[in-house]
């Protein structure tokens, strides 16, 4: 019998969500497993930085409100807030009779153009009776230093150091290797060819590194002024087009 209710249970949850979840009253276990998904999105967010959104969306009523957020202003977002459609548009594809999936992964571009990688997980209590879900929002439309100094430490020894610039001046060579690959494919005209070059290098925040200019002048055999000439007609131009 137990098995019979605890089915009925879910069945309602999967075909009324968003209308008669809070039919279900929580267990005390239940709100022991939201707190500790809190924990681990609080762990997340100091791991992975400012450039990710975390939200926990709480099915114990039918607006599906937000019950802890980490980082909520990338998306003007609030404790309390009723489920977005968009999300609860994902939500009933998870929880759809048919998926044997408890996640989603996505990508989405905002209103502003900005690109984000999204992971839904629908959270279950020990009898598989979905409770909650967590948004994962990874803003990956950002320059390349700014990720990489997540994961770098402030206070880090010489050794530390010399093993970090070499690794950037892999990251700058590899990058650089990959756009003269695109702009080859593109047929770039010889007049332009360096410029579009270091164009998209600064598009990807590779000048940010200290060594950059002089790695890339001396792998396309130009000198650093060219370089720096260059620079500063992108960032003109890009400063006029504002």
């Amino acid at each position: 019998m137990e098995n019979i209710k605890n089915y009925y249970i879910i069945t309602v949850l999967i075909i009324k969500v968003g209308e008669a979840m809070y039919n279900y009253i929580y267990t005390q276990e239940d709100f022991s497993i939201l707190n500790s998904y809190k924990n681990i999105s609080i762990s997340l967010g100091k791991y992975l930085g400012d450039n990710v959104e975390i939200v926990i969306y709480s099915f114990e009523n039918e607006d599906c409100p937000i019950v802890f957020m980490v980082n909520e202003y990338m998306h003007n977002k609030s404790i309390g807030d009723a489920i977005s459609d968009k999300d609860r548009s994902i939500l009933n594809e998870i929880l759809d009779k048919n998926n044997n999936k408890f996640f989603k992964n996505n990508f989405i571009e905002t209103v502003t153009g900005e690109c984000h990688k999204i992971n839904y997980t629908v959270i279950e209590n020990s009898n598989g009776i979905p409770i909650a879900m967590m948004v994962i929002s990874w803003k990956f439309d950002i320059s390349l230093v700014n990720t990489l100094k997540v994961f770098i430490p402030d206070n880090i020894s010489s050794d530390v150091k010399e093993s970090k610039n070499s690794k950037s001046e892999d990251i700058i060579i590899e990058a650089l290797k990959k756009v003269i690959g695109t702009v080859d494919k593109d047929e770039v005209g010889p007049s332009v060819y360096n410029k579009t070059i270091i164009k998209k290098l600064y598009a990807q925040g590779i000048f940010e590194f200290k060594e950059s200019v002089q790695l890339v002048a001396n792998y396309l055999n130009i000198s650093h002024h060219t370089v720096y000439l260059h620079l500063r007609s992108i960032k003109r131009s890009k400063k006029n087009n504002k």
